[in-house]
């Protein structure tokens, strides 16, 4: 059991985490809208993976899509809440699949600031082929590789570094050719990419860490896609 003093570090972490987004000038979020929105439709449900306090997702539900959302942290989940434009929220570790979510059931999919904290992206990206429809559109963001450290890059490596943070979390920074190469391997076209960098500490001379938006879509021709590749 957490003792009291941590839970309360959690509820001010939850309830703070829109504003320190916004003080370390990091708008991945609004990035991955902007780029997103000549995609999307009214009605269309969308699934948020790692929904956070909302930042995300909430600019899809004012232009009138149906948005879902799971999310490991509690207290992130009722910052969330609070601001009533989600459909539903779900507790859920995404670190543990599958999703929780049927076939074939979102039109989009979005996944903004989380793929830093994972090394293969192959397994959850099975699970987003899974739950998205026959030429919906996925959209995430990724810690990319600068063009150095691809270039010094071992190719018997994974497609992966790791790279110590200020918050002494460390994430992993994917290479392009290794993402590349794993969305069109489950059949994802890229439509859209764009790099952006971000103060990786509270002072404004920090370090910048390179990231990455893509915009892609299923590219199946059949719903049996998912299923012949597995």
């Amino acid at each position: 059991m957490k003792n009291v003093n941590t839970i309360s570090e959690q509820n001010i972490e939850a309830a703070q985490y829109d504003q320190q987004v916004h003080k370390f000038n990091s708008y991945l979020h609004d990035v991955l809208f902007g780029m997103s929105f000549e995609y999307v439709n009214p009605h269309d449900c969308l699934l948020d993976i790692g929904i956070g306090t909302g930042l995300a997702s909430q600019s899809f539900a004012k232009v009138g899509l149906e948005v879902y959302g799971c999310d490991s942290s509690i207290e992130m989940l009722k910052v969330c809440k609070s601001k009533a434009f989600a459909k539903e929220v779900k507790v859920f570790n995404i670190h543990y699949l599958p999703l929780p979510y049927s076939d074939s059931f979102f039109d989009q999919v979005i996944c903004c600031g989380v793929f830093h904290f994972f090394d293969d992206l192959e397994e959850i990206l099975k699970e987003i082929l899974r739950v998205i429809k026959m030429k919906g559109i996925f959209a995430f963001t990724i810690a990319a590789q600068t063009y150095d450290e691809e270039a010094i890059t071992d190719n018997n490596l994974p497609g992966y570094i790791k790279k110590p943070t200020y918050w002494e979390i460390p994430i992993l920074k994917h290479s392009s050719a290794y993402v590349n190469n794993l969305l069109q391997s489950y059949n994802f076209e890229i439509l859209k990419t764009q790099e952006l960098l971000i103060r990786g500490g509270p002072k404004k001379d920090s370090e910048k860490i390179l990231f990455r938006v893509y915009i892609t879509q299923e590219a199946s021709t059949s719903n049996s896609y998912f299923q012949e590749k597995t």
